[in-house]
């Protein structure tokens, strides 16, 4: 461990960004103090929210990171259920009147849903999902004989949508584009998405939403106006309209004095790698070095997997059913799969070696894409 290490560690935000900081300064050998700080009542991991929460009603505990015991065991101090407020030069105000300091600061606040800014959109029945009771909320509005609007064909609204159905709402998806999605995915995969939500029951509505007003009783659905003059009655409209970063005041001065800020990512492994980074850079080593972006989403009983790039140069080979690439020549630049995860963890090795490739042999289902890595 190098000797620049900082005597204490406080961490702002205990999800996989901030978890990943402390567990990894653990592994590297850190023998300090370090504390998390988190806003929800536990440090929980967020993609099983849209899934696992919502289809199975899982428990607050059965996302949480580690254990008590376990946090206890590693020596992490987590104090949850408490918000921080503000950095000033004499620590972080926290919002029990407290304030904390350490050696080194590092922030992981993350990011924040967007609200819809249509009329009407201020209604208590017009949710985002962020947190845990988020989703008991979206779930127990969502049985059966209800409708849910969702607002927004991306990755927390898709799954979303997917979830509802398989809860037994009816759901209709607004989306203004046909294929959402497809300026990351790509035409063939957001393509295989969209026919995914419609054989499951999802109505698709390429458009906007205009406004929302409430119904004639308190009990009444929403009355949801859409951009092409059709109206839904909605129990419940969930809104997947991007995130914006969370603000902090005075996280200036972390940086300028020898912190770290972790912007938000889009994806999991991104912030877990940003975590794991950050630890390192704590204790002045070099980060390990990254291999292509990888990601992943669940809809229904389709797990789809995604690494590197989708979409711009090169062109499209498609595995019908199974898998579609990106390649340059014989240079792989991106894959994904359908229920085929051993296929992305070939292709990631594939472009993180730099390796050729076959079109052919990518076109063929029968040719495992392992059979590659050995030549």
């Amino acid at each position: 461990m190098s000797a620049a290490a900082p005597a204490d560690v406080l961490i702002i935000g205990g999800g996989i960004a901030g978890y990943t900081t402390a567990t990894t300064l653990r592994t590297l050998g850190y023998s300090g103090p370090i504390t998390i700080v988190e806003h929800d009542p536990s440090c929980g991991d967020h993609p099983p929210l849209s899934k696992n929460a919502l289809v199975d009603g899982a428990a607050r505990a059965d996302l949480d990171f580690a254990t008590p015991q376990r946090f206890d065991e590693l020596g992490i101090a987590v104090e949850s259920g408490v918000a921080a407020t503000g950095v000033t030069a004499e620590g972080v105000a926290l919002s029990d009147g407290r304030v904390l300091t350490a050696a080194a600061l590092v922030v992981a606040v993350g990011a924040e849903p967007n609200r819809p800014t249509v009329p009407g959109a201020d209604d208590p029945r017009v949710v985002t999902l962020r947190g845990y009771d988020d989703a008991v909320r979206i779930r127990a509005a969502a049985g059966p004989g209800s409708t849910v609007l969702v607002l927004g064909g991306g990755f927390i609204g898709a799954e979303v949508a997917a979830s509802l159905r398989q809860l037994g709402a009816a759901v209709v998806l607004v989306d203004p584009h046909e294929l959402p999605g497809a300026s990351v995915l790509g035409e063939t995969l957001a393509g295989w998405m969209r026919e995914l939500h419609a054989g499951n029951g999802v109505d698709l509505r390429t458009t906007t939403v205009r406004s929302i007003e409430p119904g004639s009783t308190a009990d009444a659905p929403l009355r949801v106006t859409l951009g092409d003059g059709t109206t839904v009655a909605a129990d419940l409209v969930v809104a997947g309209v991007g995130v914006s970063p969370r603000t902090l005041a005075g996280i200036e001065l972390v940086e300028s004095a020898g912190g770290i800020v972790l912007a938000p990512t889009a994806h999991w492994d991104a912030a877990r790698l940003d975590g794991a980074d950050a630890a390192a850079r704590l204790l002045g080593q070099e980060p390990e070095p990254r291999g292509a972006a990888w990601y992943w989403t669940d809809r229904y009983d389709a797990h789809i997997e995604i690494v590197g790039e989708l979409v711009g140069d090169g062109e499209e080979i498609v595995r019908p059913g199974v898998a579609v690439f990106r390649v340059d020549g014989d240079r792989l630049l991106g894959a994904a799969s359908v229920n085929d995860p051993n296929t992305v963890r070939a292709a990631r090795r594939i472009i993180d070696r730099g390796v050729s490739v076959d079109r052919a042999a990518l076109a063929d289902p029968s040719i495992p894409l392992r059979q590659m890595l050995k030549g």
